[in-house]
């Protein structure tokens, strides 16, 4: 008797993973026309998904690029309120230009203070090692989070465009 029980606890096992193989909501039956130029790039080779995947992607996508960046770090070098805070903001990002030009620079105001933000970080190694580096020129600057730039993909063509 232990031996018939068993048998049919793994013919039952058994025929529900095999159930479980078949698309029996009909999900992947449409293919989307993102899905399509997919197929036509990618060859041979066949994604099945559901459609809704990819609009998903395609809204993820859209979303981000209204937002004109994404969350990273930046350098904060300076910030006051006083009543000549901004024209003390602007000289000092001044002076940041002309000893450090490779670095990108943000004059901003945040109700009650302007502040002067440098560069565009990924990660906080990447703010550490540029806080070493401008440490001699400004000692007390702080790592904040910001929404940073996207980073240009291929700079080397837009360096060679501007040339000719």
């Amino acid at each position: 008797m232990r031996y018939l029980w068993t048998f049919i606890l793994c013919f039952l096992l058994w025929s529900s993973g095999v159930m479980a193989q078949s698309d029996t909501l009909g999900l992947n039956s449409g293919i989307s026309s993102q899905t399509a130029k997919m197929e036509e790039l990618l060859g041979k080779l066949q994604i099945r998904q559901d459609p809704r995947i990819t609009d998903l992607l395609i809204r993820h996508s859209q979303i981000n690029q209204r937002k004109h960046g994404f969350e990273g770090f930046r350098l904060e070098i300076y910030f006051n309120s006083d009543s000549k805070a901004r024209e003390i903001a602007a000289r000092v990002k001044n002076e940041f230009n002309l000893v450090f030009p490779d670095i990108p620079s943000y004059l901003l105001f945040q109700t009650p203070n302007f502040k002067v933000r440098i560069g565009d970080f990924r990660n906080k190694s990447e703010a550490l090692k540029t806080k070493t580096y401008i440490a001699s020129k400004y000692p007390n600057a702080f790592i904040v989070k910001d929404m940073i730039r996207f980073p240009e993909l291929f700079p080397e063509r837009i360096e060679q465009s501007q040339e000719q």
